[in-house]
């Protein structure tokens, strides 16, 4: 699986993409992104994040997680999706607020639509862009049905070494446990 992930991110600056002109003053909320993920080394998986912006400052969001968990020397799968809508404001040139909710599922299994729970999000977040760079720190609360309720911080680091394409970090306290990924990002 890591060899899959490498190659990919080695791969991908060598890739042809098609895209709109894009300006390097704001943060994006139209972007593909993968990340290869790592928690306390206990945890290992991939995380898809996509973002389409709408008219209006308005933007749809849907994110995949699919990660291997070793306890005690057993091992087990859990995955996850959600879908949202959000929106961000203008804050200053570069700097961006945003607001988003979604809904999701939640399956201890590499299946997510097998047994598992439902639950919805409230996020929000600060978006910066200056010239090559893109930062994000927010906050994320998860209400699951049936099961206790989740919030923390989220932060990511993204490097445009192209105008649509970049390398970053992401950092998530959330899920009880704290998660660093390192992935590749493509605007469109």
């Amino acid at each position: 699986m890591k060899f899959f992930v490498y190659a990919a991110l080695t791969a991908l600056p060598f890739v042809a993409f098609s895209a709109q002109s894009i300006t390097l003053t704001q943060p994006s909320y139209t972007h593909v992104s993968a990340s290869y993920t790592d928690g306390n080394r206990t945890q290992s998986g991939i995380f898809l994040d996509a973002e389409y912006e709408l008219d209006h400052q308005f933007f749809v969001t849907g994110t995949y997680q699919n990660s291997r968990y070793r306890t005690g020397g057993n091992s087990f799968r859990e995955s996850v999706i959600d879908l949202g809508l959000g929106r961000y404001f203008t804050i200053a040139d570069g700097l961006t607020w945003d607001l988003s909710a979604s809904v999701g599922r939640y399956a201890q299994s590499g299946n997510v639509f097998g047994s598992g729970s439902n639950f919805h999000t409230l996020n929000t977040g600060f978006r910066n862009r200056f010239e090559a760079f893109e930062t994000r720190v927010g906050y994320r609360y998860i209400k699951y049905e049936g099961m206790a309720k989740q919030h923390g911080l989220v932060a990511s680091g993204w490097y445009y070494f192209t105008p649509q394409m970049s390398v970053g970090v992401t950092f998530s306290d959330v899920y009880s446990q704290s998660t660093w990924g390192f992935g590749a990002r493509i605007l469109f």
